[in-house]
């Protein structure tokens, strides 16, 4: 057994282990909008390239096809944020009324349709 794992690196060496890629990390997380954006991004691509592994008589049971599947993945994608917003925003309208008990149901009705 290696006694070596239990014994704390420098920092430098440890700068120096993380690398090109690790310089890359640090500078994404500095600015959060990029870095989701950056996330975003290969999510999709990992997505894309998951479902690139079917073949086209599965991808056809989902519903896309191998050709436009890419711009299928931005698609659902968007689809999912407009939802989100959505009901983000049904929310903020049902809970912004909650002294007025006519207006709140009225908007419940509303948020239900």
């Amino acid at each position: 057994m290696s006694m070596t794992a239990n014994v704390p690196q420098h920092a430098v060496a440890r700068k120096q282990k993380d690398g090109l890629l690790g310089r890359w990390g640090r500078v994404f997380h500095r600015n959060q909008e990029s870095y989701e954006r950056w996330l975003e991004e290969r999510d999709l691509t990992v997505i894309t390239a998951s479902l690139l592994r079917l073949n086209e008589r599965q991808l056809n049971r989902l519903g896309f096809s191998r050709s436009t599947l890419a711009l299928d993945v931005e698609d659902l994608a968007l689809r999912a944020r407009r939802e989100a917003q959505l009901v983000l925003d049904v929310l903020r309208i049902v809970e912004d009324d909650e002294g007025n008990a006519q207006a709140r149901d009225h908007r419940h009705a509303i948020a239900a349709e």
